[in-house]
């Protein structure tokens, strides 16, 4: 994790030993293993919490559930359809004929439009 060589240590325990002593550098000693422990366990306790949240097994099964929800309700629907073609004539089937819009039909108003002003603007030959 931290990547400590041997000659890191032990510039470590040399430095501890000058500034703490060498009477209390073994109760020093045995709080910072202590401490140390104390971490892994709360480190290794959040590890597990969070595997046991996203569990990659539950997301699996999750996801297998789906897929067979999804087809079922594909062969649902293709029984369905199979049973409906029987009853349908081919009148009832939609055709591709062109539908209308409004743009077309407001086209339509304009062309009648400038067709009777058209015919007023028109001189009479009576």
């Amino acid at each position: 994790m931290f990547d400590i060589g041997f000659w890191e240590i032990l510039l470590i325990l040399v430095l501890a030993l000058v500034v703490i002593g060498p009477e209390r550098l073994p109760g020093a000693a045995r709080q910072a293993g202590l401490f140390v422990g104390k971490a892994r366990r709360y480190i290794e306790g959040v590890r597990s919490e969070v595997e046991s949240e996203f569990d990659i097994n539950e997301f699996k099964r999750m996801l297998h559930n789906q897929e067979v929800q999804i087809s079922e309700l594909q062969q649902q629907i293709k029984s369905g359809i199979d049973d409906i073609k029987p009853n349908l004539s081919t009148d009832d089937i939609l055709t591709d004929a062109p539908s209308h819009s409004f743009y077309d039909e407001d086209t339509k108003e304009k062309n009648e439009t400038s067709s009777l002003t058209d015919e007023k603007d028109e001189p009479s030959s009576k």
